[in-house]
């Protein structure tokens, strides 16, 4: 990779949840690959390891992740999770309240 390209953003795409997603979902993403959300409301993203920035439309606060960090993500709107380190994510819903 050439030194222009050492920095490049790369989309993943958009993950639509919805109900369908029934069990978390193990993601790699490489430094500065990242996912949109549409809707994520009641999806905990999970940083394994590497580091996480999120931000979205209904958030006005970044959220930084660090190995072993959460963030359970609400409201409507589309969300950024981005790698900024060669990072691992676990994204599912977050468990009902007995």
């Amino acid at each position: 990779m050439s030194a222009n390209n050492a920095h490049m953003k790369i989309d993943l795409g958009t993950l639509r949840l919805g109900a369908h997603l029934r069990g978390p979902m193990v993601i790699s993403l490489e430094e500065g690959e990242f996912l949109r959300l549409e809707e994520p409301q009641g999806v905990e993203v999970l940083c394994e390891s590497g580091r996480l920035w999120i931000t979205g439309e209904s958030n006005p606060a970044d959220t930084w992740l660090r190995p072993g960090e959460a963030a359970h993500l609400q409201g409507p709107g589309l969300t950024l999770i981005e790698a900024v380190h060669l990072t691992k994510l676990r994204i599912g819903r977050v468990a009902a309240a007995a």
